[in-house]
């Protein structure tokens, strides 16, 4: 006996997780008296009523009594166990263009932009803390309000439009609580204070309806890089581990006044306490050749983050054929102190002071213009008191290097462009901890109501309106201004000093001390600096006035109006009636992002722009005042989608069923209008086995911000030949001739019901064309210079070389073109290569009643084996093949592409349940990859993992607790070649965590 309710618009799925058809991650202990009626209900991918034992697309449901069971995982924990999923993000969002404390979910690993996230069948807007501000946080989704979570591992665009090429995610709230319920969970986690969160719900249940509140606090603590021996690792281990040649101790140089005037540098030398502060020489037997510093030891694993949430909604029945539901959700997580590098590397530098005598606001080094943007280089007179100190230790100007002491007490000396920062292993003293740090936050406010109803002669409308606003507080982090610190170098520096009037280290006026010598040792791993001298410490304040805040207020916008109508055909067919649905609808985005004026890249284009100069000399291409990151446009740029769409259900037989669905979308402008269709069926082969395929269309259009002229300046770690892992700014040009990427997806399963033995396996492809991307600048870089042989670099190759800036650019008495010289590259946004992906999901789950002292046993198993992701070549809008044609499937590279595709990922439990009392243990399992780096492949070791888990109901006030062991043998992430030594998209990284939980209604 079936009962059907129509819910169109939103995917409430009804059934119980014991149907079997679930997940194994949701399969439960069954028993004989299960209900032999399921309600209907409208399921992920479809607007017309049905329950996943029907469906004919692959839909897992995971409960919230089976998440119990799993120990009340996290958003993150939950999708970095799917198996489904590739290179989520949550953790390690250094290098994934992701803001701290943003999650993403990334289905088939395709991007997490092309996996749709819903709440409660209604999209959310992007995050502008997400990767690109092109995904959902996944972070501001309520755990405490979640009921179940519907994944559909399909390509979902007839149904939902744009983003639903790799799948839907679609988390759906409670409606069965009635009174008070609180849960608090508590994890030690080894070196960390540990992560808790606290929440309270309370809900309603009358006569025509029900409501619910909730409030949700979580806290997770610092985990450092130095809390983990694997997350450090030499230089001879892994040259990637986050060193650079940019570093301080750095390298400086200096040379007759004749040859200082010209700007050639005859004479370079290596400042002292590298290796005694944890550096690696880059060539022993030539010490000038620089210092290797390791950054990431002042980075996080975890960050101190804090999360804040709260949920309210109504179901109310108006009368006997319409409902109502509305629902308000506000959420917020900050980190307050995102730990970063002390400082960054130099990548752009002072003018040269004007030869009219302009000044000192207009040009503040004495040297010619010998590089980008008309620059020049950083300068230290003979007299700052940094420099002094260095000349007077004996050892530095002993022999062969009393010529170059020389040179620097009569002349001065200039840092080098590539092999200095302000800033190294002494560490940033404003903070304790040695690092810099900077500030972020994303907060959500959501609010959606729905009527549905019947219109006429049991024709269904559902009528929706969500309306999201995001606000995100951020930016690519501190920076140093570059003419304030060359006033500095030249003793003309801080808050309080006119340059024009003031002496260098008088009064107001301080100096800037560029050598390790102004600091006690590197905090990060409490190593004492031989070389300190205490009365050349830099001055708090004088730090404070160079630094600046890289701060943006990004804000996204999303407001859908949806209308469906569904119902039945007065047709009957030997299964039944032919049900339909049609409907309309309106979605706007906007995208706005406000800088303050010397962070914006109009007002503030040069070096010496107002507030930082007086504005003279102007430049031109500019990129900002800081040394290292690029001044940003600001952007209010906003899009209307308008939608059409229809889908059938066609009974044929009793057993075998076809669905058909189109969506056309209308974005206007480049982009255009799109039409997509699927097409899907289920047959009932026997009552114990079933037949379900798929294919269809799907489509990704590019963000209205990509295609509006413009441009993105961020990072990228280069490996040069010769030089070896160097970070450097690469500029991303918009491209208003993206058009949408299509795929085209097909899936076809077995479905398999034994009773107490459930199973299904899936098959699936993807067919991508005109992938939406990037030119990646790592392919940039490696094909301009493929090796350290000066024969092979494309130097020559005009049209390429345009897009690299050097050291020394323009000045014709130097190779400027050369790997140690880089200072930055140009890249752009492309519809790049095709990509060919196909796999295998499977499932299955064996109930064994009262095996045990009156106990059920269940087994069960779930995996995805990838067969082949084939990716093209890319190639470049003017021609160039930067990256041949590979399959990812079983490789990762973690560097510039950031991908990791595991062959076969699984997990595998047996579970004990006896009244109210569950114990499950669990193994994970992720296969090694090939991890790529260059031409230059390392098999990275197999991942397995052993979680024990045990919840029950305590006998007095309906107490439930959770208790647990994650990764029970305390295994290390496999070591893989990344900036932090293991494979941050995909690896379990926190040891053995111990595990608490209380859940009680009252």
């Amino acid at each position: 006996m079936n009962k059907r309710s129509q819910f169109c618009g939103g995917s409430l799925l009804a059934v119980a997780v014991a149907m079997g058809l679930a997940a194994p991650a949701a399969a439960q202990a069954q028993s004989s008296s299960a209900p032999s009626e399921v309600e209907e209900v409208i399921v992920t991918g479809s607007f017309i009523a049905g329950t996943p034992e029907d469906a004919a697309m692959p839909v897992d449901v995971i409960g919230a009594q089976d998440l119990q069971k799993q120990g009340s995982p996290t958003t993150v924990n939950l999708v970095k166990n799917l198996t489904a999923a590739q290179s989520s993000i949550g953790e390690s969002n250094r290098f994934l263009g992701t803001a701290a404390g943003a999650a993403t979910v990334n289905l088939r690993g395709f991007g997490s932009a092309r996996t749709l996230v819903l709440f409660n069948g209604q999209r959310m807007a992007n995050s502008p803390a997400a990767v690109a501000i092109e995904s959902v946080d996944i972070n501001f989704i309520p755990n405490i309000a979640i009921g179940r979570i519907e994944i559909l591992r399909d390509g979902a665009a007839a149904t939902y439009g744009s983003d639903a090429v790799g799948g839907v995610v679609n988390f759906i709230t409670r409606k069965d609580l009635d009174g008070f319920e609180a849960t608090a969970n508590y994890t030690h986690i080894d070196g960390s204070k540990g992560d808790y969160d606290v929440s309270l719900a309370h809900g309603w249940q009358f006569d025509r309806g029900d409501a619910l509140l909730t409030a949700t606090y979580r806290r997770r603590s610092e985990l450092r890089t130095t809390d983990r021996d694997w997350a450090l690792r030499p230089f001879a281990e892994n040259n990637f581990g986050g060193w650079s040649t940019a570093s301080n101790p750095g390298v400086f140089q200096t040379g007759t006044a004749a040859q200082l005037a010209s700007g050639t540098f005859s004479q370079s030398f290596l400042d002292n306490g590298c290796t005694e502060m944890g550096g690696v020489l880059v060539n022993a037997a030539n010490p000038a050749a620089g210092c290797r510093f390791q950054f990431t030891q002042f980075d996080n694993l975890v960050n101190e983050e804090d999360h804040y949430q709260v949920f309210g909604q109504v179901n109310f029945e108006l009368t006997d054929d319409w409902n109502f539901h509305g629902e308000v959700l506000w959420a917020r997580h900050t980190v307050d102190a995102e730990r970063v590098s002390p400082a960054q590397s130099t990548t752009q530098f002072p003018t040269p002071i004007l030869a009219s005598g302009g000044s000192p606001g207009g040009g503040t080094s004495p040297y010619p213009a010998v590089g980008l943007n008309q620059q020049s280089r950083f300068y230290i007179p003979a007299n700052n008191p940094g420099l002094q100190a260095y000349l007077g230790v004996p050892a530095n100007c002993a022999g062969a290097s009393a010529a170059i002491c020389a040179n620097a007490l009569a002349n001065g000396v200039i840092t080098s462009q590539t092999l200095w920062r302000p800033e190294g292993y002494g560490g940033n003293p404003l903070f304790d901890h040695g690092a810099d740090q900077q500030r972020r936050s994303a907060t959500a406010f959501r609010v959606a109501g729905a009527l549905r109803g019947k219109v006429w002669n049991d024709i269904g409308l559902s009528l929706s309106a969500t309306y999201q606003r995001n606000h995100g507080e951020g930016g690519a982090g501190p920076d140093i201004s570059v003419t304030r610190l060359q006033l500095a170098l030249r003793g003309l520096g801080g808050p309080g000093c006119n340059p024009v009037s003031g002496a260098p280290g008088q009064g107001g006026c301080m100096w800037f001390n560029p050598f390790a010598n102004g600091y006690a040792g590197n905090p990060a791993l409490g190593l004492d600096n031989p070389f300190f001298n205490s009365n050349v410490q830099n001055n708090k304040d004088l730090l404070n006035w160079l630094r600046q805040p890289l701060v943006a207020d990004t804000y996204t916008e999303l407001a859908v109006g949806e209308a469906v109508f569904n119902g039945e055909l007065p047709i009957e067919l030997p299964g039944g009636g032919i049900g339909w649905a049609v409907g309309a609808q309106w979605r706007y985005d906007r995208l706005q992002v406000n800088v303050p004026d010397f962070y914006d890249i109009n007002a503030t284009p040069c070096v010496d722009s107002v507030p930082f100069g007086d504005g003279l000399p102007t430049c031109s291409g500019g990129t900002g005042a800081h040394t290292f990151y690029s001044a940003v446009q600001e952007i209010d740029i906003d899009r209307t989608v308008t939608s059409l769409f229809g889908e059938v259900k066609i009974p044929l037989f009793d057993n075998f069923e076809i669905t058909g669905a189109i969506r056309y979308e209308e974005y206007g402008g480049s982009v255009g209008s799109t039409t997509n269709p699927k097409i899907a069926a289920r047959w009932q082969v026997v009552d114990w086995l079933a037949l379900r395929g798929s294919a269809g269309s799907t489509f990704r259009a590019p963000l209205q911000r990509d295609v509006t002229p413009g441009f993105v300046r961020n990072l990228a770690q280069f490996n040069l030949p010769g030089v070896g892992s160097l970070y450097r700014p690469v500029l991303t040009n918009n491209n208003p001739n993206l058009k949408p990427e299509t795929a085209d997806t097909y899936n076809v399963g077995v479905i398999v019901n034994l009773g107490n033995f459930k199973a299904t396996v899936d098959y699936f492809k993807f067919k991508f064309k005109d992938e939406l991307t990037n030119e990646t600048a790592a392919a940039i870089v490696s094909t301009m210079f493929p090796s350290a042989a000066p024969s092979t670099w494309q130097c020559s190759n005009a049209t390429f070389r345009q897009r690299f800036s050097f050291s020394d650019d323009g000045n014709a008495a130097t190779d400027d073109c050369t790997p140690a010289k880089l200072l930055g590259v140009t890249a752009n946004l492309i519809n790049g290569p095709s990509v060919d992906t196909s796999g295998i999901d499977f499932q299955a789950t064996y109930v064994f009643p009262e095996l045990a002292w009156e106990g059920d046993v269940t087994l069960g198993v779930e995996g995805t084996y990838t067969i082949e992701y084939k990716r093209g070549a890319l190639v470049t809008l003017d021609g160039f093949t930067i990256a041949p044609a590979l399959d990812r499937a079983g490789k990762s590279e973690l560097l510039s592409a950031f991908y990791s595709y595991p062959e076969l990922r699984g997990n595998a439990y047996v579970q004990f349940n006896r009244n109210g009392h569950n114990l499950r243990w669990t193994t994970r399992y992720k296969a090694g990859t090939d991890n790529i780096v260059g031409a230059s492949i390392l098999k990275t070791k197999d991942e397995i993992t052993h979680d024990l888990i045990y919840t029950g109901t305590l006998p007095w006030r309906d107490v439930q607790v959770t208790a647990g062991i994650v990764n029970i043998f305390d295994r290390d992430p496999p070591f893989t070649r990344s900036q932090y030594n293991y494979d941050y998209t995909n690896a379990y990284f926190l040891g053995r965590t111990i595990q608490l939980g209380v859940k009680t209604r009252f």
